[in-house]
């Protein structure tokens, strides 16, 4: 669980979600090395992760948790 301290807002977030935002927060990460930490700590399926990375990423920014930034 997160809790978004600007926005007020509660958000219950998968294990994935929370390892990519620990992640970011030391800073900007490309999104291969995100796939990478991600496939480093989950048994995940080599041949949809970068697809499900992208969609994940999207959602956090749906959610105003991160926000696109160029590398």
């Amino acid at each position: 669980m997160l809790f978004n301290s600007l926005s007020g807002a509660t958000h219950l977030l998968s294990p994935e979600a929370l390892v990519v935002l620990e992640q970011l927060d030391a800073g900007p990460l490309s999104e291969s090395t995100l796939t990478m930490a991600l496939r480093d700590r989950f048994e995940v399926d080599d041949a949809t992760l970068s697809d499900d990375v992208a969609n994940l990423l999207g959602q956090l920014a749906s959610l105003d948790l991160i926000e696109q930034c160029p590398l």
